[in-house]
């Protein structure tokens, strides 16, 4: 069976820093966000994908390039997510897996899609019960069967789904067709829909929360640095001295901590990043190869790659309203190749 995977949305959710950078290719603890679904249906034993990809191509093609699996990319001709379908579809064996190439969830998520098609040899849907952000999810109800729906649901489509090759004009009316008479699970464990900022920290939470410390034996920590519970530290990476990370948290491959900064639970240091000296980072995302200055304090926040963060800045959070809630709050989202000026106060909700 092969799996169409869809990565050429523009991601509006997570503007501006997606006008430089896929939503797809962002990398969270190490990895980036297409790599979880492909990795998990590899593991439940898919090896054919085609992605559907737009003008940043390259980037998707970079962030899956060493993966077991044939892979290919089709640039989207068809606009919206039933013509980017159709553009894949013609590719597909008679019965294949469609999966967003934005959702991260462990590997027995996608397990459990397989294993319900080898049960039933029908349609599967995936489906998760969510208490907010309901406007931003695609609702089913179960009544008589499974019906897709616009309102009046905590039920959501989760993702994942075993369809049929068939024509159609518009995917939501084509799976509530199918979804009648289809299998379905309702998945309860770690499952998260990266479309807003406050979604990047869930998954790190999610990803980092049932972690235990894993230390390369090709990084250099200092004998006074102090390492926490639940931190993984990659080849390569130096940790300074009096350091502290707390953890749970992720330091990336060549990635730097400086002496006396502070690394606090829940926060991905991604590949080649530089923490100053004296600097407090929580609940972050600093991406690949971006430079955070002495004493600065972020919280909650999400920067780009390749960013240049000046000495003593810092974000503020407060609580405030989200689209998805779960954290309940956010800092500021700096998008990549952004410079933010020595001394800056940014305030809740920040985008750059």
């Amino acid at each position: 069976m092969k799996a169409l995977l869809l990565a050429a949305g523009k991601g509006e959710g997570l503007a501006p820093y997606t006008y430089k950078q896929q939503k797809e290719a962002i990398s969270i603890a190490g990895r980036p966000v297409i790599r979880y679904p492909i990795e998990g249906l590899v593991d439940a034993g898919i090896r054919d994908f085609v992605i559907i990809v737009n003008e940043k191509e390259d980037q998707i093609v970079q962030a899956v390039r060493d993966l077991d699996a044939r892979i290919e990319t089709i640039r989207q001709k068809t606009p919206g997510i039933s013509g980017a379908i159709k553009d894949g579809m013609e590719l597909m064996d008679e019965m294949f897996v469609l999966a967003f190439g934005d959702i991260i969830a462990p590997k027995e998520f996608y397990m459990e899609l397989m294993e319900s098609f080898d049960r039933s040899g029908t349609p599967v849907f995936s489906t998760i019960p969510v208490n907010s952000g309901l406007d931003t999810y695609g609702l089913v109800k179960i009544n008589d069967g499974l019906h897709v729906v616009k309102e009046g649901s905590t039920l959501a489509l989760a993702g994942a789904y075993i369809i049929p090759k068939r024509p159609f004009d518009d995917f939501l009316a084509y799976l509530d067709t199918i979804a009648k008479n289809a299998n379905y699970f309702v998945w309860t464990g770690p499952w998260t829909d990266i479309g807003y900022p406050e979604d990047i920290i869930t998954a790190i939470e999610q990803l980092l929360r049932s972690k235990t410390s894993t230390i390369s034996n090709k990084a250099s920590i200092a004998s006074t640095a102090v390492i926490g519970k639940g931190v993984i530290i990659e080849d390569d990476a130096v940790v300074e001295d009096y350091a502290i990370i707390k953890g749970p948290a992720y330091i990336g491959k060549n990635a730097y901590i400086g002496s006396f900064s502070l690394i606090r639970d829940y926060s991905s240091i991604e590949e080649g990043s530089i923490i100053g000296a004296y600097s407090e980072v929580t609940h972050s995302l600093i991406g690949p190869r971006s430079v955070v200055g002495s004493k600065s304090y972020l919280t909650h926040s999400v920067i780009g790659p390749d960013s240049k963060i000046g000495a003593s800045v810092i974000t503020v959070s407060y609580p405030s309203v989200v689209k998805r809630g779960g954290i309940g709050k956010f800092g500021a989202l700096i998008s990549p190749y952004s410079e933010v000026p020595h001394g800056a106060v940014i305030g809740p909700s920040f985008r750059k």
